[in-house]
């Protein structure tokens, strides 16, 4: 019995546009964030879904209600798909991480799984809640298709897991806002089938471009 598991990163916040490291601060979506989440509704409006799940913070709530859309189903929240946390780290820009966290900005983006937020936590322990959270979801939910609306880092931690990947590879295949990919579990064997598809999603809505400095 195929069980499909829809992961969906939220949409755009004012925080995202202006490349601030998000974490838990509950950043609620802009304008444009609405656009994409209802751009994904109208993708998976004729696609049966039986279950939705989100993240507590508002601005994945609120992607998750805007995309269930008239299916008469409860957003259940769920701690375990929540953003990282970045502890001091949260909301800073780049150029803030040089003064206040000099170095770490690169290690953040060059090598994530070496990057250890001062007061947070790591991607390594977000990868653990977040495949345990999938996981449990998937066996609650035996045969049917699920919606799970979360975050970049959280999604990409857990595509990682399933697809056997290093975790320092989790900047290399970036989900924009909204993005959708697709994990499938039969029989206990996982298999990634998309991985943050956005083609839904019209060229005035995409993102101009998904992060800040990269330097290297």
């Amino acid at each position: 019995m195929k069980t499909r598991i829809l992961l969906l990163r939220h949409g755009e916040t004012d925080w995202n546009a202006a490349h601030r490291m998000q974490g838990r601060r509950d950043i609620p979506l802009n304008e444009r964030g609405r656009k994409q989440a209802s751009c994904a509704a109208a993708f998976l409006a004729d696609m049966t879904i039986d279950a939705v799940y989100a993240s507590p913070l508002s601005r994945a709530a609120e992607t998750a209600e805007i995309v269930k859309g008239k299916r008469d189903l409860p957003v259940i929240p769920e701690e375990g798909i929540l953003e990282i946390d970045l502890g001091k780290w949260d909301g800073c820009t780049p150029e803030d991480m040089d003064v206040k966290f000099p170095g770490w900005y690169d290690i953040w983006r060059q090598s994530p799984d070496k990057a250890i937020p001062e007061g947070g936590e790591t991607f390594r322990q977000v990868q653990e809640r977040a495949v345990a959270a999938i996981k449990r979801i998937a066996g609650e939910n035996q045969g049917k298709t699920v919606l799970l609306v979360s975050h970049m880092g959280c999604i990409t931690s857990a595509l990682i897991y399933f697809s056997g990947k290093s975790l320092d590879t989790l900047w290399k295949i970036p989900i924009a806002n909204c993005g959708l990919s697709v994990l499938e579990e039969e029989d206990g064997r996982w298999t990634v089938c998309s991985w943050g598809r956005a083609d839904y999603i019209p060229e005035e809505y995409r993102p101009k471009h998904l992060f800040g400095r990269i330097r290297g």
